[in-house]
């Protein structure tokens, strides 16, 4: 009889043990710590975390099953690569589930403490960019600009709360963390983009309070396809900064092996 107990007590600390080596894994995922293409050693995470390879394989094949981690040609688990089309089908995917919100809001129409919610994260936004101008700088700084990533995704999310689908906002935040995450981190903005971000979220505020559903949906259309654009081009630098990087070592390997072959 005092058995059972103790199975159970081993059987709820195996599934923390998994839930810690989850959470733990995903972070250093959206830390960038681990970034894309990065091999996962089981046997290093159950290190830093103190504890047995079982619950850190466990945890590693959930994230396989959620996207977030792949196995390569090799056999090895990596940090899944999200290509220029995965952004864009992700960006496709944000668009309809964020203009069917709004429509849903402005039919009902934004009131009382949902603007006054909407419109603190807009002015967190004013704010920053009032800062910046202040202190001279061009851009933000990795703070302010986690600042307003945190001010930005929290809009959103509130938007997409209001509209009130469950299923609708689960695969929301995934799209958007997605995006986050693998997307090559942007420079900080300056202050006309923080200018523009806080006039769009302004916009959208005064057309779903006024319970105008093509405004609104069109002003949120925009400022997606507007956010889309620039990651794509961010994409395309990283692209080619890196092909840039991997045919300058593949010169320097090339000359190494005619220097060497001259000296034999």
């Amino acid at each position: 009889m005092p058995k059972q107990p103790k199975k159970k007590s081993r059987k709820r600390n195996q599934i923390s043990a998994r839930e810690r080596a989850y959470v733990y894994i995903q972070r250093k995922i959206a830390g960038r710590e681990l970034p894309a293409g990065k091999a996962i050693s089981e046997v290093a995470l159950a290190t830093d975390l103190g504890i047995s390879r079982t619950p850190v394989h466990e945890a590693i094949r959930q994230l396989l099953g959620e996207g977030l981690l792949e196995e390569d040609s090799n056999g090895s688990t990596v940090v899944v690569r999200l290509s220029r089309q995965d952004f864009v089908e992700l960006y496709e995917l944000r668009s309809v589930l964020e203009e069917h919100a709004v429509s849903k809001i402005a039919k009902n129409r934004l009131e009382g403490k949902d603007i006054e919610r909407l419109q603190a994260l807009t002015s967190e936004i004013k704010a920053l960019r009032s800062d910046l101008v202040k202190s001279g700088e061009k851009a933000l700084g990795d703070t302010q600009m986690r600042r307003f990533e945190m001010a930005d995704i929290s809009f959103h999310t509130v938007l997409m709360s209001i509209a009130g689908n469950a299923a609708a906002l689960k695969v929301f935040n995934q799209v958007r963390y997605l995006i986050r995450v693998f997307a090559a981190r942007h420079a900080g903005h300056n202050a006309e983009a923080l200018a523009r971000v806080h006039n769009e979220h302004s916009g959208l505020i005064r057309a779903l309070a006024d319970g105008d559903v093509k405004k609104s949906t069109q002003a949120i259309s925009e400022h997606i396809q507007t956010s889309q654009r620039e990651r794509l081009e961010e994409y395309s630098y990283w692209e080619r900064e890196a092909l840039v990087r991997d045919q300058i070592q593949d010169f320097f390997h090339e000359r190494d092996g005619e220097e060497t072959t001259g000296e034999l």
